[in-house]
């Protein structure tokens, strides 16, 4: 008799090649009374393809179906598809009919978690489409049957996410909501990569239409400050000068932008219609309708409980509901699979990568911890570095050895115990060039992407000083990758931003190891101290 075999352990996934290849050739169910409903239009001799129109409307997933398969045909033709009804148009009775049989069916169940949270995502893609679609018809765009499958496939990489990877958008939820973690580096902690760049791989390997791609390239979305400029035009702020406000117009008339503020929109408003966030969005939808707040309120209104009507979905909260909520503190965390729902996930269901793994020294107690004593290593060769640096010119350092007089004067001189220099890299990468005092320690391989919104990412963004005390780690911990935290001890670390020409350079870090903390402000002031004549001499360097 041949013994069991044990079951295969279910992969752990991360990182954007690994989800590529993982969700590459999956599909998705679309609802079972879909199926029902078209077949029998389909065997309906009164039917013709526009009868097919409204139905297809009616469930994002057949949407994104039917978009691939006439988007395959008209690949050869170097033509897009534009719309659903393109994409039906360009099919025909056999194709749909062929493919609506092939496609797997799913039945919504109510006492599943990843099953309501799949159904969720997918109305929120068809509460923005129904936005983008309303403002394209109210500015009298061209293309607004494009926009509007834009907007509906434009999360397409939630619903898959929802449906084959649930522990981890479990685990995702556990952060935004419970850690308050911001939205894109909870993704780059959970999976290793934004869903945003994985959805726009997917689109690619799909040949999904030019739109769709557009919208979710990372290079076509709004920096920060572009954020902070369109709210400003939004306001009317006398500050904003021409040429800002040229840049804002630009940005605003591309085609990928109501797509995005669509889909933002509808992301949003599913935590909260009154947050803070929500209401900088609505002045920047008024701006872009060119009408007032009011009026773009009850607009929004009006169209989300459209679209609620249009895709209703028995037992799961849809985005009209989200309306009658009043403001108050969220007692619960949705999303989050019970115990006895994960248990039943199977073997195929991936895992999500520990970040246990990264951890490389035990964590002390706080009585193994002691405070460093208050005083310099060296006062002399601190004193020393500290004019050397205000001495500095091109005659006597060059950027590189003014950094190498930095770090010694920092480790030698006030005797801090363990520094590094982390450099940015070309396509915004900050990684560790130099290290001192960290034995076999996975701080010589660190790096980081500063596209993914951090404490770092900030840091470059303007000179920064951070004195991670306990009180400091615990408030800025949102903030905090999982790859970093795992490197700096609880005792506490130091950072400060370097800039040359108004661009970030280097970020230095320090600490006193495992062993002691810098509480004491002495080392805070004085690793400050030596950081900010650096940074002088820097500008006295690369003066033009």
């Amino acid at each position: 008799m041949t013994p069991p075999q044990a079951a295969s352990p279910a992969p752990t996934l991360y990182g954007l090649d690994a989800w590529l290849n993982f969700l590459v050739d999956k599909t998705l169910p679309i609802r079972a009374s879909t199926r029902q409903r078209l077949l029998k239009l389909l065997q309906n001799p009164n039917s013709n393809l526009l009868s097919l129109i409204p139905v297809a409307q009616q469930d994002p997933v057949l949407c994104l179906h039917l978009t691939r398969a006439a988007q395959a045909l008209h690949q050869s033709k170097d033509s897009q598809v534009s719309g659903v009804s393109h994409a039906i148009q360009t099919l025909g009775f056999e194709r749909i009919q062929a493919l609506i049989k092939e496609m797997p069916v799913l039945k919504i169940n109510i006492h599943q978690v990843a099953h309501k949270m799949f159904y969720r995502a997918t109305a929120d893609s068809h509460h923005a489409s129904t936005q983008a679609w309303s403002w394209a018809e109210q500015k009298k765009m061209n293309g607004a049957e494009e926009l509007r499958l834009a907007a509906l496939l434009y999360g397409f990489v939630h619903w898959m996410v929802w449906f084959y990877a649930p522990r981890h958008k479990h685990a995702y939820q556990e952060r935004v909501y419970q850690q308050k973690q911001d939205v894109a580096l909870a993704e780059h902690e959970v999976f290793g990569c934004t869903l945003q760049a994985l959805g726009l791989e997917l689109a690619k390997a799909w040949q999904l239409p030019e739109l769709i791609q557009q919208a979710l390239d990372h290079d076509t979305s709004p920096s920060a400050r572009m954020l902070q400029l369109l709210h400003l035009k939004a306001l009317g702020d006398p500050r904003l000068t021409e040429a800002k406000l040229r840049e804002v117009s630009h940005f605003a008339q591309t085609r990928a932008f109501p797509v995005k503020l669509a889909n933002w929109l509808a992301l949003t408003a599913t935590r909260g219609w009154q947050s803070p966030k929500a209401q900088r969005l609505f002045d920047i939808i008024s701006d872009y309708l060119n009408q007032s707040k009011d009026q773009t309120l009850a607009q929004l209104h009006q169209h989300c409980a459209l679209s609620s009507r249009l895709y209703p979905l028995p037992g799961v909260l849809t985005p009209a509901a989200e309306l009658l909520f009043i403001p108050a503190k969220m007692e619960f965390t949705p999303g989050l699979l019970s115990a006895a729902e994960i248990a039943k996930l199977g073997p195929d269901v991936p895992e999500v990568q520990p970040v246990a793994h990264l951890q490389t020294e035990p964590a002390p107690t706080p009585s193994q911890i002691a405070t460093a004593n208050k005083g310099f290593r060296d006062e002399d060769f601190y004193q020393r570095t500290l004019l050397n640096l205000q001495k500095a010119s091109r005659q006597t350092l060059t950027s590189a050895s003014l950094m190498r007089e930095l770090l010694k004067g920092l480790h030698q001189g006030l005797g801090l115990k363990r520094l590094a220099l982390l450099q940015i890299q070309p396509g915004r990468k900050l990684k560790t060039v130099f290290q001192q005092g960290f034995d076999q320690h996975p701080m010589d391989n660190f790096s980081l992407d500063l596209e993914i919104p951090s404490l770092f990412k900030r840091m470059v963004e303007k000179p920064s000083f951070v004195w991670l005390t306990s009180e400091q780690r615990e408030k800025l911990a949102p903030l905090l990758p999982a790859s970093f935290l795992a490197l700096e001890p609880p005792s506490g670390a130091l950072l400060l931003s370097l800039f040359t020409k108004n661009m970030p350079l280097a970020i230095v870090y320090a600490d006193m190891g495992a062993d002691l903390c810098l509480e004491d402000p002495f080392f805070a002031e004085h690793f400050r101290s030596l950081c900010s004549q650096a940074s002088q001499a820097l500008k006295t360097l690369n003066q033009d």
